[in-house]
């Protein structure tokens, strides 16, 4: 092949190149030339998508880019060096997002890395996003190794993110423009890239799969419930449905078979029985003398031969089937030991709901937790709910409202100080909230007002995980975890220079979206909740539900819970009424009467929306409940905008 390109350029560029590097550029290479027709000294303007275009591909991308985003920019930061920049591509080599320095963004953009720029191998020819496509593996195409020669001038290096069912969803790349790049000045960058893209494809797989048994898998015990585990999930039905690429690799059973006791070599249930086991006659795992060591993975026996070391997360509705057979089931993390969940989220929101799974799931590994949402929204309450689900009610959850410290206070609140240490200190000293937060949850609400000093002190905090008393020169161990709060855009905080953009890379592990309450469809649910809470037995008149339906709620629940709180008072004959509103909300009761029929709509939707929940969005089951045909029942869904839910 080479024979007919001039030069004989793709000898000298393979010639840098490993074996497998080798057969990887020298394969691509024919498939430009021989499938793609591609001539080596083509020039081409490089295909960009419309910005419109761009932005459906990654509203058709969610997941990817709302996780994706703030890994790439810490990559970005991480590589410590100019020239570089970081890009996320969707499964067909599209570029959904990228960083680098402003200085260099005419370079880049020169040579077509930008987003909405198409990195196929058919349309670019070798190229590091397009043959990672292909191959599947990591791989750097350096220079001359780029099939067309109006590239020789980049150097990229580009790592595969896998989806839970094996194929690539995702490209991390990391290109350069620069003449000096030597192909050994890539190493580290490798490393460091397939270190995120198996971070990202970690965090893709728990949203993915929350609802479904992950089993943590690894040759060596001690790795079981780090980063570096393999993971499996199982369907309710016991077949497999996902596996990371580490698990793919470990266990080639997992890669041909969708059956779990075609690997183990025992059903579902036998295997998690066996999980719960290991545990049974057990001194409590949580106590004072365990409360520094880890659980025990256990051997499970592979088919055909092998073992392997194992532990398994179980979502609430599969545990309750476990309680009674042993004290509890190991959930694994990297730093301690997890019980098992204790708490269940009694709001009926599917939105809100499926951020309470995946943040318990993303704390039970010790993964910190950023909350964003309106005032009022919940926050605090959810984070309660993931402490509670994630580690357990017995450990501690200290909540701080960073808002509410005065600037003067807030180092000594959250750090405590040594005896003497200033005018008015404690003669013993005072301990801090992080240290009550030891061993549990620290939940920092409305971080965004923590003031400047304090941001440095907790950055080291959790760098470090020590903490050093102000006035006092010795440093104290604390192991907690993480949850973070703001109802102001922390990235703006960063450009505005109120808030460190290194301590939110740390603090935004993931993030978590809490829905305000006018875009919850159970609020008649809430509701009666909140009333029987208050230990009223009153009811709504109907009229009233209309205007509670139509309201805009901008306090969210900690409004309506006022609300509520005020009519109950008046309200004597045991039925809220108009007149037992306070005077304010029946002002903007007024403004809405109008809305009454899209209050109705609102009112029908959600309990239209339980009803499936109720029956699991089974629609034949739902349409017999109702007593209505299933087409029926598929209009009035469409009419109300309710979209079935896809099970996996």
């Amino acid at each position: 092949m080479s024979g007919n390109l001039p030069g004989g350029r793709i000898e000298a560029a393979l010639q840098l190149s490993g074996a497998a590097q080798n057969r990887a550029v020298l394969e691509s290479w024919q498939r430009c030339e021989e499938r793609f027709g591609l001539a080596h000294d083509t020039l081409r303007r490089p295909e960009i998508m419309p910005e419109s275009q761009t932005r459906r591909l990654r509203d058709r991308n969610g997941r990817l880019y709302h996780h994706a985003h703030d890994l790439v920019r810490t990559l970005y930061r991480k590589l410590d060096a100019s020239g570089y920049a970081v890009f996320l591509t969707d499964n067909k080599g599209v570029i959904l997002d990228s960083v680098a320095a402003h200085s260099l963004l005419p370079s880049f953009q020169t040579n077509g890395l930008l987003p909405g720029a198409v990195w196929s191998e058919e349309r670019e020819g070798t190229n590091g996003i397009g043959t990672c496509l292909v191959e599947g593996r990591q791989i750097t195409i350096h220079k001359d190794e780029h099939f067309l020669s109006q590239h020789s001038v980049l150097t990229c290096t580009a790592a595969p993110v896998f989806s839970p069912d094996g194929k690539v969803c995702s490209v991390l790349d990391v290109s350069a423009v620069r003449e000096d790049i030597k192909r050994t000045d890539c190493l580290r960058v490798r490393g460091m890239i397939a270190d995120y893209a198996d971070a990202l494809e970690r965090i893709l797989f728990f949203d993915e799969r929350a609802g479904d048994i992950i089993l943590h898998l690894h040759p060596e015990a001690r790795h079981v419930g780090s980063t570096r585990d393999a993971m499996i999930s199982i369907a309710p039905d016991g077949t497999i449905s996902g596996a990371t690429s580490m698990a793919r690799r470990i266990l080639n059973a997992a890669r041909n078979s969708g059956d779990i006791q075609d690997i183990f070599e025992m059903d579902v249930d036998s295997l998690l029985a066996k999980f719960a086991d290991q545990n049974h006659g057990r001194k409590d795992q949580h106590s004072a003398t365990h409360a520094h060591q880890a659980d025990p993975a256990m051997a499970v026996n592979i088919a055909g031969g092998g073992v392997l070391f194992g532990s398994v997360t179980l979502p609430e509705k599969l545990r309750r089937k476990f309680v009674g057979r042993a004290t509890s089931l190991p959930v694994q993390k990297a730093r301690a030991p997890q019980p098992v969940p204790q708490s269940d989220l009694a709001d009926r929101d599917p939105a809100l709901r499926r951020i309470f799974d995946i943040g318990s799931r993303l704390h039970a590994r010790d993964i910190n937790i950023l909350m964003s949402g309106e005032t009022g929204s919940g926050k605090e309450y959810l984070a309660r709910h993931i402490h509670d689900a994630a580690i357990g009610k017995s450990r501690s959850f200290v909540a701080i409202n960073c808002a509410a410290l005065p600037e003067g206070l807030i180092e000594n609140e959250l750090f405590g100080h040594a005896g003497g240490a200033f005018t008015g200190a404690a003669r013993d000293g005072f301990g801090g909230r992080i240290r009550e937060a030891n061993g549990g949850t620290l939940f920092l609400d409305e971080i965004g007002d923590m003031p400047l000093a304090a941001q440095g002190r907790l950055l080291r905090v959790l760098e470090n995980r020590t903490i050093e008393p102000l006035g006092s020169t010795k440093s104290v161990s604390v192991n907690f975890r993480l949850i973070c709060a703001s109802n102001v855009d922390l990235t703006k905080a960063v450009a505005d220079g109120t808030f460190r953009e290194d301590l939110l890379y740390r603090i935004k592990g993931a993030r978590l979206a809490v829905p305000s309450l006018r875009e919850r469809t159970d609020l008649p649910d809430l509701i009666a909740r909140l009333l029987g809470a208050m230990g009223n037995d009153v009811t709504i008149d109907p009229d009233v539900s209309l205007m509670l339906a139509a309201h805009q709620w901008p306090g969210n629940v900690r409004e309506l819970l006022n609300v509520l709180q005020y009519a109950c008072v008046f309200a004597e004959n045991g039925v809220i009424g108009i007149d037992h509103l306070p005077d304010d909300f029946k002002v903007a009761g007024k403004d809405v009467a109008m809305s009454s029929v899209q209050a109705m709509e609102r009112a029908q939707g959600a309990a239209l929306r339980q009803v499936l929940e109720d029956h699991h969005w089974h629609i034949s089951n739902t349409a017999k409940a109702l007593g209505i045909g299933r087409n029926t029942l598929y209009r009035r869904m469409a009419r109300l905008g309710i979209e079935k839910i896809r099970r996996h």
